[in-house]
């Protein structure tokens, strides 16, 4: 009850409104017998309120009293309405918020999360992978399994492993893992026990498979186990269909191209450089397929039944995933195979009817010749029992290096002497000293990572002279090299739009941004500047080659930075070249040229009859630095080498240029 001062309102209408007493009645009639149940929320309940002077009464008070007002404005059957509506939204709201936070735990990781960085962790290394295929060209789809030996470094409760899972309706990259299990393993390589995973998602964004454990994963060896499935694509990377016309019938080939981060696609993998493993293989194929191709020789050809062949490789060697290559073709290839000094088998594959032609014999016995000499030239035998060098249709590169099984345009590996002219033919030599060079630097030793890709392609691009020069002495193939390396990298990096040779990669598209001139063309003058450096431009190349045989020795199946051949090169400079101890360092001097873009041009003034003064200062086509410097470790500043002659001698001098 209320005192004196109390005013009683009725339902929420202000009590200055109730002149009327029948209305007051009205409304308080009832719903009738069955009341809905928003009646828990009666709007028609008589409630007591006390009123407080204007002065002291609480603002949320107010603003409640307007809204039951406001409230009681409504017809019965909007208020019934209202309250429908609010009980729906609750119950979805309810919905959504589990949905939402389900998604989160499971396919949306927080930022903090291991996968949410784009390098995989150290943590967790691959040894091996057992890989099975089955290649269905009729119906453009694949399915595969495989066990992944790893061992873990580190107690962890994730394991991060590549796939490309991103759906494509016009390219159609989806892989869906149907199966996968981790087990643990004894020292023997057994199965002693198996580990239950909590969660297993793909996180599209770095293109990994995230799988939760329910229990901690200790230090120690263990194996993943996957089956998948998948389509065969219509572009150029991973493993693809092209398509060609061979005696007026549409014909099939499947073919490869890893490079970069494609092998993911095929299967999971940890798909960077540094992550590298043995690999075992066997591809099903149709039978009308006969040709089937991996990195290794086969060991066996079997008839699974009517339809189906299944082909088993040897075991590779330590390798990086960017490096596997498939082919499964109805195509010839060299017959007989040809041979290296050393027993490396050589071979060309191709369409029937340029093989027929015999356009595959060029290729192939340059390559046998060129493996005679990178073997000198590296000091290290080839490491595998084949090279097989295919021409595909349809191909995004004019080559790939993939070890053993060397993948081209046609172009860049045909040759039809009754049709094709001597420029075919150079670019052929070139082409493949150059993807054999890469068999070496590049496949025997590889990049730790994609920022230091300048090397692996600077290099081949420089090596390549030498097996041309091999192969057609007659060409004087060093002397254009050399001029029409420097002239590709003096148009592009006059720029500054430009870059450094080695960059900082922190995302997919930094890595396929580096397949330029400036990788090639300037990557390979650098390594000329360095030869001088060693050598002087004499014709010797003695302490350089020393150096690199000292590197590929020291790093053979793992992976080095720019800077571990820097080292190389520096301590044979060191020993044999220049003993003072005022000596540049070579990896100061290549850092200068590596770690800033464009280049200096020289300025050479003489002050008297015995000394000139030389200096040096940014080049850019502009003439001048119109958008503001992008930052430089080194201010815009090389060690240069300076060449001069004398009456009486012939002298190298390297100058840092001011």
């Amino acid at each position: 009850m209320g005192t004196d001062s109390d005013v009683i309102a009725l339902g929420l209408v202000d009590n200055e409104e109730l002149e009327n007493p029948e209305e007051v009645s009205e409304r308080l009639e009832p719903y009738g017998e069955d009341p809905p149940i928003s009646d828990l929320l009666n709007p028609d309940e008589v409630s007591v309120t006390m009123e407080t002077p204007p002065s002291s009464r609480n603002p949320f008070r107010v603003m409640f009293e307007v809204v039951k007002k406001t409230w009681n404005t409504f017809t019965r059957d909007t208020k019934r309405a209202i309250l429908a509506i609010m009980g729906l939204a609750i119950v979805l709201a309810i919905v959504v918020i589990a949905t939402v936070s389900k998604s989160a735990s499971i396919r949306e990781p927080k930022a903090e999360s291991i996968w949410d960085e784009i390098r995989l962790p150290t943590t967790v290394v691959p040894s091996h992978y057992d890989v099975k295929l089955k290649i269905d060209m009729t119906n453009e789809r694949f399915t595969g399994s495989e066990d992944v030996y790893i061992e873990v470094t580190n107690t962890t409760a994730v394991l991060l492993i590549h796939i490309n899972d991103v759906h494509s309706d016009t390219q159609g990259y989806e892989m869906n893992i149907t199966q996968h299990s981790v087990h643990r393993l004894n020292d023997k390589g057994e199965t002693v026990g198996s580990i239950p995973v909590k969660h297993a998602f793909p996180y599209t964004k770095n293109s990994f498979y995230v799988m939760k454990s329910k229990e901690e994963i200790v230090p120690g060896k263990y194996k993943i186990y996957f089956e998948w499935e998948s389509r065969l694509v219509r572009g150029l990377d991973g493993i693809y269909i092209s398509s060609y016309k061979e005696d007026g019938l549409d014909k099939k080939v499947l073919a490869s191209q890893m490079e970069p981060l494609a092998a993911r696609k095929v299967m999971p993998c940890f798909d960077e450089p540094s992550f590298k493993a043995t690999f075992s293989m066997e591809i099903t194929a149709e039978n009308t397929y006969p040709l089937v191709l991996w990195n290794m020789p086969e060991i066996s050809n079997t008839a699974v039944d009517d339809t189906w062949n299944k082909f088993v490789f040897q075991k590779s060697v330590k390798m990086s995933t960017y490096l596997l290559a498939f082919v499964v073709a109805d195509f010839k290839c060299t017959e007989p195979i040809i041979e290296s000094t050393k027993g490396v088998k050589v071979r060309t594959c191709g369409r029937k009817g340029p093989v027929d032609a015999g356009a595959d014999l060029y290729s192939a016995k340059i390559t046998a010749k060129i493996i005679d000499e990178y073997e000198t030239f590296y000091g290290t035998d080839f490491p595998l029992p084949k090279i097989d060098s295919v021409a595909v249709p349809d191909f995004s590169a004019g080559a790939m290096e993939n070890w053993g099984l060397i993948l081209y345009r046609e172009t860049a590996l045909l040759w039809d002497p009754k049709k094709d002219t001597y420029n075919n033919k150079a670019r052929v030599n070139t082409v493949v000293a150059h993807e054999l060079a890469h068999q070496w630097f590049g496949n025997l030793v590889t990049m730790k990572w994609w920022n230091d890709l300048w090397l692996n392609e600077g290099f081949a691009s420089y090596v390549e002279w030498i097996g041309t020069v091999k192969s057609e002495p007659q060409w004087n193939y060093l002397d254009f090299q050399t001029f029409s390396d420097k002239s590709r990298a003096f148009a592009i990096d006059s720029y500054m739009s430009s870059r450094p040779a080695s960059v900082d990669v922190s995302k997919p598209d930094d890595i396929t941004a580096q397949f330029d001139s400036i990788s090639y063309s300037k990557g390979s003058a650098l390594l000329v500047q360095a030869k001088m450096f060693m050598d002087g431009t004499e014709s010797t190349t003695e302490n350089f080659e020393n150096a690199i045989r000292s590197y590929v020795k020291q790093y053979e199946y793992g992976n080095a930075e720019q800077t571990d051949l820097y080292e190389q090169l520096d301590k044979i400079y060191g020993a044999k070249k220049d003993t003072s101890e005022t000596r540049v360092n070579i990896i100061e001097v290549m850092n200068t040229w590596t770690l800033q873009m464009n280049f200096p041009v020289l300025e050479v003034r003489r002050y008297d009859d015995n000394h000139i003064a030389i200096s040096q200062r940014r080049f850019l086509i502009s003439g001048s630095d119109v958008s503001g410097d992008k930052e430089s470790p080194y201010g815009y500043q090389w060690y240069v080498p300076i060449e001069y002659m004398t009456r009486s001698r012939y002298r190298v001098r390297v100058a840092e240029t001011s």
